[in-house]
């Protein structure tokens, strides 16, 4: 059952229940209406029966009495102590002795009343048929009986026809959404987008998201060509050298000297798949531990001066810098980096600074090669992005996007300045966080045992 129809079937309902519920109020007021009314035309009947009785008995030998001059549809009955001095043919079974006033007895609304008779106290019971109250009930419930179903079918084919073109533009969105979903362009401005009610709140919702997935899409793609354009050309190295060590005789030394380059090709792929994977792990939980963030980066600085003894590496920190963080994240982040400024230096002097100041600790990187241009530098966390590809050295173009990754996974402050005159400047702000101190110190004490 879709929509439309469950609605009209609900509007339906509803409507069946309003009707009951006032026709159950209405029949309780009429009924009351009814027998109050009934009430008041037997009282004013009473009046008139004690002037007609009083005058036929002050008549000269009166005969016997009579209530001709009353109502026909009006059963009476006059008792003076327990003498009957007039009565109806078909008045009910009323007791005598029944107490003064209005009540249902025998099928009748009964009035008992005192009256004047002869100078003498006597009792009148007047009663009159229910019927007279029960027939109306009867016909209004009759009338009910019609009108309800009728207003329940009125108001269902009404709410279909409502409902239909209320839901009408929910269909185009649909229609919309399945053309999206077959490889439509998910830009595209879907109906009712830009309306002030909920559909249009919904079209407006749909059309960012899929402008969010498209954008996806497009990342996704460049990623791709990109991860696979960075692994083809070691591969086609990899492939060539061990062609050629196939092809002829070789010297020991000959192939000595292809392993070698075949392990560096190797190398540049292992760590290229290396930082994929570290890049497509998403939010990976992280395991935020106490740590020194200065000796951390001590230790990825003496790494990287080995690898790199031709550049100036300088270290300096200050202050406390305790943290909470991911050991192996923030390792990354570091080197990411500082091999960052290797390469894009052009053998600069470097820089590293780590430093607590109020409220964080500062992680700085300086470098003083010739810059990024200005308009390259919110892009150089995106992957495989180069801002300069002449000089991209040996690096992949994760190295940043990495760092951006892990900074984010510390809730830190990642930013790019151009320094002056020349050179650039990245820095890291964490926000400070509360470390115990027997933590902390075993956390060094486990990072001054490790190998390495």
């Amino acid at each position: 059952m879709n929509i439309r129809l469950r609605l009209a079937l609900g509007m339906a309902c509803v409507t069946v229940l309003v009707v009951v519920m006032v026709a159950a109020v209405q029949f309780l007021a009429l009924r009351s209406f009814l027998s109050l009314s009934e009430h008041e035309r037997l009282e004013t009947l009473v009046p008139a029966l004690e002037a007609s009785l009083d005058a036929q008995l002050r008549r000269p030998a009166p005969a016997v009495l009579s209530l001709a001059a009353l109502p026909r549809n009006v059963d009476i009955r006059v008792l003076r102590g327990a003498q009957v001095l007039v009565q109806s043919s078909e008045f009910p079974a009323v007791p005598p002795r029944t107490p003064p006033g209005y009540q249902p007895i025998a099928g009748h609304n009964v009035l008992i009343a005192p009256i004047i008779v002869g100078g003498q106290v006597a009792t009148a019971q007047l009663a009159s048929d229910l019927l007279g109250v029960l027939n109306p009930l009867k016909a209004y419930l009759r009338a009910l009986a019609i009108t309800a179903p009728a207003a329940a079918l009125l108001v269902a084919l009404l709410g279909f026809v409502f409902a239909g073109r209320l839901l009408r533009p929910l269909s185009h969105l649909e229609s919309a959404a399945a053309w999206l979903g077959q490889g439509g362009d998910l830009r595209t401005i879907l109906p009712g987008a830009g309306r002030s009610d909920e559909l249009g709140r919904l079209a407006s919702t749909l059309q960012a998201t899929f402008a969010q997935l498209a954008e996806l899409r497009e990342r996704e793609a460049e990623f791709t060509q990109a991860a696979a354009h960075d692994l083809r050309s070691p591969l086609a190295a990899l492939k060539t050298r061990l062609q050629g060590a196939l092809v002829g005789a070789r010297t020991p030394q000959e192939l000595r000297e292809d392993m070698r380059e075949a392990l560096s090709d190797v190398e540049r792929m292992r760590r290229l798949t290396e930082d994929l994977l570290l890049l497509a792990g998403g939010e990976r939980e992280v395991q935020r531990l106490p740590l020194n963030l200065a000796h951390l980066t001590g230790e990825v600085v003496d790494r990287l001066r080995e690898r790199t003894p031709d550049v100036r590496l300088d270290f300096e920190t200050w202050g406390d810098t305790r943290v909470l963080g991911d050991e192996l994240l923030l390792m990354h982040l570091v080197e990411n980096i500082i091999e960052n400024g290797f390469r894009h230096g052009q053998g600069a002097d470097m820089q590293v600074c780590v430093g607590g100041e109020p409220g964080l600790v500062r992680l700085e990187v300086r470098d003083s090669g010739p810059g990024v241009p200005p308009e390259a530098l919110e892009r150089l966390t995106e992957p495989f992005y180069r801002a300069d590809p002449a000089r991209a050295g040996e690096g992949n173009g994760l190295g940043l996007a990495i760092a951006r990754r892990a900074a984010l996974a510390h809730s830190a402050a990642l930013r790019f300045v151009n320094r002056q005159p020349s050179g650039l400047q990245v820095s890291v702000d964490f926000a400070r966080q509360p470390v115990a101190q027997p933590e902390l110190q075993a956390q060094e004490l486990q990072m001054k045992k490790s190998p390495g």
